[in-house]
């Protein structure tokens, strides 16, 4: 990937994080929403009780940590993605996040998880820049609002687990509007489909975010204005078809 695609992620996925960041002060609760509610997310096959929709794709990741030795607790979980009825269901759970904090989460375009060698300033961290090479720019923002690549909030880790749930429903047409609008600054490294299908096999979910007292050495790049503990990628997963 070009420096360029490299440097232009800063420029969306900061205003997201810095949404997220300031968000992760409020004194009050974030507000209750489908993406807080305790919801499973299984490795059910097309043969469970819940896959018989008739025509559903559906898809699952394991997410495998990134950068295992800092932060709470080592992450990992699983995301489901299905297909169906006309709606678009993103799921997933993890376990081993910072509690107390918003933790941004995206489908990514490209197909491939950060190898150790993506640690290519050798400072034992991949950071978010090593990581845009493998895991590629910004696809599905996994917030509160899966029809606007810019809106919606990321989930909020309340309990001292650090246990993530996260649940959105939305009409699968509408995701595909706002996936193959105009893209307001394609500058950036947030892409849109242009046309093509959305092909979500092969494609990634990562998860970021340490507790920002957590010691860095000052070679972990970060986004322009944004602590490298905020955006460190924590897990990541290939999302794969299973019917």
């Amino acid at each position: 990937m070009s420096r360029v695609v490299i440097a232009a992620l800063g420029a969306i996925t900061a205003a997201s994080l810095t949404v997220a960041c300031e968000s992760s002060r409020m004194p009050s609760s974030p507000s209750t929403s489908s993406s807080e509610q305790q919801v499973p997310v299984s490795n059910a096959g097309p043969s469970a009780p819940g896959n018989k929709a008739s025509g559903a794709e559906i898809y699952m990741a394991d997410l495998k940590p990134l950068n295992p030795h800092v932060g709470y607790r080592e992450v990992s979980g699983k995301a489901r993605f299905q297909i169906v009825n006309g709606q678009f269901v993103a799921a997933d759970n993890a376990t081993g996040l910072q509690p107390g904090m918003i933790h941004p989460q995206h489908i990514h375009a490209a197909a491939v998880c950060p190898p150790p060698s993506a640690d290519v300033n050798g400072d034992s961290f991949i950071d978010v820049i090593e990581g845009v090479p493998f895991y590629g720019p910004i696809l599905v923002p996994l917030d509160t609002d899966l029809t606007n690549q810019p809106a919606g909030s990321f989930p909020f880790v309340h309990n001292h687990g650090g246990a993530l749930q996260y649940r959105e429903t939305t009409d699968i047409n509408a995701l595909l509007a706002d996936l193959n609008a105009p893209d307001p600054n394609p500058a950036d490294a947030v892409v849109k489909l242009n046309g093509e299908p959305l092909n979500l096999s092969g494609r990634h979910v990562v998860l970021h975010g340490v507790a920002l007292d957590t010691p860095l050495p000052s070679s972990v790049a970060t986004l322009p204005g944004l602590p490298a503990q905020l955006t460190l990628p924590v897990a990541c997963g290939e999302i794969q078809r299973v019917n």
